[in-house]
């Protein structure tokens, strides 16, 4: 769609600026825009192998944790399972192809092995240190589910920027700077035809 300006020199060199800025920009947006798939590609590659994984340690841990109560009974697997840390989370910013991400970080505080182990049996002690390592893969698994989320949210906005300049903005300003070069060779022509008219009134003026 071409866009409603005055049809004049001026013009046309800001349009032409407008132009060459424009298609600048749209190489750059495409260039951030194809980092970003990639990244996205790499992140859900991760996501699928962190969320089998997940299943297959929760799973696992859940057998375990069934077949250690069994042994134990009640009353030992209460002493046992009594609270012996906290969990603190904080959390970083990280920058990926321009995009701020949450990373989220855990600290166990405690020691989750001061229990005693006279009561205990093989089965309470691998889930316990199970449960350990699942936990920090669970923030593993958050960050990358964030990195997913953000990158997706931004992809996003940069395919409508991207696809407004290269469908909307840049052909406008095309279609514009050939209207006014076509309405500007026009002017040039018609007063060319008026000032050849001119002379040969004042030639045969001249010669009378």
């Amino acid at each position: 769609m071409r866009l409603r300006v005055n049809p004049n020199r001026m013009v046309l060199l800001t349009l032409k600026k407008r132009l060459a800025v424009a298609i600048r920009g749209h190489k750059l947006l495409k260039d951030k825009l194809d980092g970003m798939i990639k990244e996205f590609v790499s992140a859900i590659k991760n996501f699928k192998e962190k969320t089998q994984e997940l299943d297959e340690d929760f799973l696992r841990l859940q057998k375990l944790l069934i077949l250690s109560y069994s042994q134990l009974g009640k009353e030992k697997y209460e002493i046992l399972t009594k609270k012996r840390v906290d969990l603190s989370i904080s959390y970083e910013k990280k920058n990926i192809m321009g995009v701020t991400i949450p990373e989220f970080n855990i600290k166990i505080l405690g020691d989750p092995f001061n229990y005693p182990f006279t009561i205990s049996n093989l089965e309470f002690d691998l889930v316990n240190q199970g449960f350990k390592n699942f936990i920090e893969k669970l923030i593993d698994y958050i960050n990358i589910y964030k990195t997913l989320e953000e990158l997706a949210k931004d992809i996003e906005r940069t395919r409508r920027r991207v696809n407004a300049l290269e469908y909307v903005l840049i052909p406008s300003l095309k279609e514009t700077i050939k209207f006014i070069k076509m309405r500007l060779d026009e002017l040039e022509r018609e007063t060319h035809g008026r000032l050849t008219r001119i002379k040969e009134i004042i030639r045969g003026e001249a010669e009378r």
